[in-house]
């Protein structure tokens, strides 16, 4: 939730900027069509364009931080799986000692 939260700030940052560089610097004005768009219609769409923007961002920054944890679960399950490969006739010795040492004549009291 709170990703989510940071990612509106984000957008609302991102169209007021773009919206005050494109209408104050560059002069940039939309066009739909032999129309030209009024000045808060005009932020509407920058709004919109700046919302995608951060939706793809949000995108990507979710799957690279999912590609990263599958990576290191995947790691910790081969070190588990070697270390298991490398100690097993260690570990069936120590299964058997058990086995075979357990006092079989516990009296309950």
């Amino acid at each position: 939730m709170k990703n989510l939260i940071i990612a509106i700030l984000i957008a609302v940052l991102l169209s007021q900027a773009l919206g005050g560089i494109g209408e104050e610097f560059f002069d940039l004005h939309i066009m739909m069509g032999d129309d030209l768009l009024s000045g808060s219609l005009e932020w509407i769409v920058m709004a919109g364009v700046c919302v995608l923007l951060v939706v793809v961002g949000f995108i990507v920054a979710i799957s690279v931080a999912a590609a990263v944890g599958v990576a290191i679960v995947a790691t910790l399950i081969g070190l588990l799986f070697a270390g298991v490969s490398v100690f097993w006739p260690v570990l069936l010795i120590i299964g058997v000692v058990m086995l075979v040492g357990r006092n079989k004549n516990s009296v309950a009291h």
